[in-house]
This record gives C-alpha cells, structure tokens and sequence, in this order.
C-alpha cells in the first residue's frame, strides 16, 4: 500500500506531537488562563495584514498576479496564523505565553481550532487551496507547539476591526501617513505604542 504525500506529512506531524508530550507538557499550556498577548488580523485580495495589543503592526501588499487565486477565507486564515509568529521571530511572544489570535472571520477563527475545513455542505474542496490550508494548518500546529505557547481563537465584528482593514487595503500609503489616519479616525482600536514594522523576510518567503 502506498501512503501518499499528505498523509506523510501528517505522520511526521504526529510525531512531533507524541515526542513533545513524552517530554512533558506545561499544564499552564492546558488550564484555562486570561492571554497574555491579543492579536488582531485581517486580509483582502490584495494584501494580509496585523496588529498586536503591544502596537506592532505588519502588513503585506499581494503581487497582482498572484491576486484572486485565494477565497478570502484561506487568506483570513493565514494573516491570523502569521500575527503571533511575527512576535515569536521578535521574542515578544515566548515559552508559557498565552495568545488570543481574534478575526473577524468566523472561518478563521473556527480553523484555528480545527482542521476540517469544511465551508459549505456537499461541495468539493479546491484541490490546491484544500492543500495549502493543510500545510498552513500543520506550520501553525509546529509553531506553538514547538514554541510551548497556548492559543485561543475568537471572532469579533468587523466594524472593530478597522486598523487590521487598513493595513491590508491602503497600500498607496506610506507606513508613517497611514499611522497617521488610523490615529484621526479610529484611535479607541488603535495601541498607544502603534508602529508598522516590516515583515521577517521568514515570513515573506513562507508566504
């Protein structure tokens, strides 16, 4: 019998996990707990962007032809999983951390806990957007895991998310003249240290 690719990859996968808890697991990593960092995300078809309640914010412009290949769903998806992981290649988010990744997609938020990714009843995955997803799935599980950080997901209205909008719309702007209208027209959303920072060139070329 001849295991595919995919499942492959999922045995590696569980592996790590059976490894990770013979060495022990943090109950603090299984209780209930308040977060310790809360991140906001959003996307767009033309660009994934993100924000920290510490104030560090990212974005990412989409190559136009690269654009409308995605439902906005799979694009939600990995702007949630790249916010904290902006702060784990920064050691803003570390070992015993709690995380809160909020969306304003529903989706989203529900496939950070889990991975049927099933959207509508009845209806046939995309095959390659069925694949990517897996492997995103599979890079966010390593990264916490590996990284002994809790994660909670939670979705919220999108009129609250009107920072996280910008980011991933307002390309034409520069970082500091954005900064500056997110500061005029929605400064209760916005952290009081509030700064755009590049993207790792890690996560630019995941992405």
């Amino acid at each position: 019998i001849r295991i595919n690719e995919a499942c492959q990859d999922d045995l590696r996968l569980m592996l790590r996990f059976l490894n990770i808890a013979k060495q022990g697991i943090d109950m603090n990593l299984i209780a209930f707990r308040k977060p310790t960092r809360v991140y906001r995300s959003d996307s767009c078809p033309f660009g994934l962007s993100g924000y920290s309640d510490q104030g560090f914010a990212w974005r990412f412009e989409i190559p136009e032809k690269l654009r409308f290949r995605a439902l906005n769903n799979l694009l939600e998806y990995i702007a949630s999983i790249i916010t904290p992981w902006v702060d784990m290649l920064a050691k803003r988010l570390t070992r015993g951390d709690c995380a809160l990744s909020m969306t304003d997609s529903s989706t989203s938020a529900g496939w950070l806990r889990k991975t049927n990714f099933r959207e509508l009843t009845g209806v046939e995955p995309n095959p390659i957007q069925a694949s990517v997803r897996i492997e995103t799935a599979r890079h966010h599980a390593t990264l916490f895991l590996e990284a002994g950080i809790k994660e909670y997901s939670q979705w919220f209205p999108g009129p609250e998310n009107n920072v996280a909008d910008a980011l991933s719309r307002d390309f034409d702007r520069s970082d500091d003249e954005l900064t500056l209208i997110l500061r005029d027209t929605c400064p209760s959303q916005l952290p009081q240290h509030f700064q755009i920072v590049p993207l790792p060139n890690e996560i630019s070329s995941w992405l």
